[in-house]
């Protein structure tokens, strides 16, 4: 039996994916000392068809209750219920505020009997419920889950989502009101959130040091790889890129994750140095990571990148990568360990040095700050924090 207090997790992610995800990485780690119920994206009927056609991976068969919606998990720290709600009507694209949140409020009906149904069976009574990142179903479940205390867990900026942010700063902002405490993952979104609640902690995105760590690899091939791991989409400074594509026609470019803006991938892909890998799973991610002499984060400056604390800027530190990046968002924690360039230029002079200077020695230190980044560093915090909450 575990000692932990139940979790109730709603997020607006899946499980299950091509890419990494904050609220998986912590879930896996909490589930060493809590019982943790994990509510998939809410699929909608949308979903079902593009599905059936061909053109999507959703679980049909759980959605509709051919299959059990609820099972079980192994992690390598502990077993997560994992449950797939009922197939919802896509509403996000209605722009009339009121009947939007009616439609919401409805559907978020079918959404908590399925989740009370799960809880049931499992047994959970007063668990702390989670919230990651989806308000649209938070504002209407807050204080009806039987819930002990409610958490917002904040990882990127709603109002700059693309796919969230005609209502989602509307209801974020209600839903603030409700939560017992706030995290975030970047110091963008701690000073945002602070100005709208009073209890807010910041807890960084970790590493699966152990998994990408295995991507070290000191013996390179004569021709430098410069490589990305990352979804394509609109966080990339498309300008900058084909820049640097031009600049090292000597080296490869090598881009590893989903791909989101075809037009953007193909203009880059007409350079003969260029290669886009596709999305691969997590735990493929650093057999691609060992053949980079360099890992960069090319994103471009605004309201959304502002508030990133990204993933792969760890990842690449555990390979022992020298990382170069944009000032896209504070970075001063890495200062020491990554080239951080504010225009075009500069990036370009910054990748020339570490692909000329890097050392056994320097990837060395970069490991050893990456491990101080491991998820269980992270989810020590996080338990702080929900004892803070058992003892109010």
């Amino acid at each position: 039996m575990k000692e932990g207090k139940d979790i109730v997790c709603l997020t607006m992610t899946t499980w299950e994916g091509d890419y990494m995800k904050t609220i998986v990485h912590m879930m896996s780690q909490l589930a060493k000392n809590h019982r943790v119920l994990f509510v998939d994206y809410p699929f909608t009927w949308k979903d079902v068809a593009t599905s059936a056609l061909g053109k999507s991976n959703a679980p049909v068969k759980r959605m509709l209750g051919t299959n059990k919606r609820l099972r079980t998990l192994q992690t390598r720290h502990g077993e997560v219920y994992h449950l797939t709600l009922p197939p919802t009507l896509p509403i996000n694209w209605i722009s009339n505020q009121k009947i939007y949140q009616t439609l919401n409020d409805l559907q978020s009906n079918l959404i908590k009997a399925s989740i009370t149904n799960a809880m049931d069976q499992l047994g959970f009574e007063s668990p702390i419920v989670i919230n990651a990142f989806n308000p649209l179903i938070g504002l209407p479940l807050a204080g009806k889950l039987g819930e002990s205390k409610l958490i917002y867990y904040c990882y990127d900026e709603i109002r700059a989502a693309q796919w969230c942010g005609k209502h989602g700063g509307s209801l974020e902002d209600e839903f603030l009101k409700k939560v017992d405490k706030v995290i975030v993952t970047s110091e963008g979104l701690l000073e945002s959130k602070s100005k709208t609640h009073s209890d807010v902690t910041l807890v960084k995105n970790g590493v699966d040091f152990d998994l990408f760590h295995q991507a070290f690899n000191p013996e390179k091939k004569q021709k430098k790889v410069i490589g990305y791991v990352g979804s394509i989409d609109f966080r990339l400074d498309y300008e900058l890129l084909e820049t640097l594509i031009r600049s090292f026609p000597h080296c490869d470019f090598h881009f590893v994750g989903r791909i989101t803006e075809p037009m953007k991938q193909k203009r880059l892909d007409l350079h003969e140095n260029v290669t886009f890998m596709g999305a691969k799973q997590p735990n493929e991610i650093p057999q691609y990571l060992s053949e980079f002499d360099v890992g960069i984060i090319p994103f471009a400056k605004n309201e959304f990148t502002k508030n990133i604390y990204p993933l792969k800027i760890n990842e690449y530190l555990a390979a022992g990568l020298p990382v170069v990046s944009t000032d896209f968002a504070p970075l001063s924690d890495f200062e020491e360990f990554v080239s951080i360039a504010t225009e075009a230029d500069a990036f370009t002079q910054k990748l020339q040095d570490e692909l000329t200077l890097d050392t056994v020695n320097l990837a060395q230190l970069r490991i050893a700050m990456a491990k101080k980044n491991d998820w269980s560093a992270r989810a020590t915090q996080v338990e702080e924090l929900l004892k803070d909450q058992d003892d109010e």
